[in-house]
């Protein structure tokens, strides 16, 4: 019998998990955003260390899921940065765009007993392509 063991991989694997059922029953975009041809989400992170992850764009077209989780880029981070609310507001606006900025939710594992808060920061940008 094997026995898994707690750590930030199984964190990782777990939240994973979550994201791919939570995705799969998210209506997709053309259903919960008519009015919109796609959304584009410019990310680019700050960290206290020496490599923060490069930049990130994820463009959603009408066919996409309106899924606005997105994992930390840290593969030993459990955290998530969560754009529906800033995704909602936009398309509910006449506005192009909206930005911020989000702390990471999550923690990382420094060594086996030892977890700390992961300080990546995401600062975005979601532009909304209107029909």
């Amino acid at each position: 019998m094997k026995f898994s063991q707690a750590g930030a991989g199984n964190g990782r694997v777990q939240m994973r998990e979550r994201h791919r059922r939570d995705r799969a029953i998210t209506p997709e975009l053309r259903v919960r955003f008519p009015q919109l041809a796609a959304l584009r989400f410019e990310f680019e992170f700050k960290d206290r260390g020496p490599f923060p992850p490069t930049p990130q764009v994820t463009v959603m077209h009408p066919p996409a899921r309106a899924y606005f989780l997105f994992p930390c880029p840290h593969s030993d981070c459990s955290g998530e940065f969560d754009l529906s609310s800033a995704s909602d507001l936009l398309a509910q606006s006449k506005a192009k765009d909206c930005h911020g900025q989000l702390r990471c939710t999550g923690g990382r594992r420094i060594d086996a007993k030892t977890q700390v808060p992961c300080a990546l920061v995401l600062d975005y940008r979601i532009l909304a392509d209107r029909d």
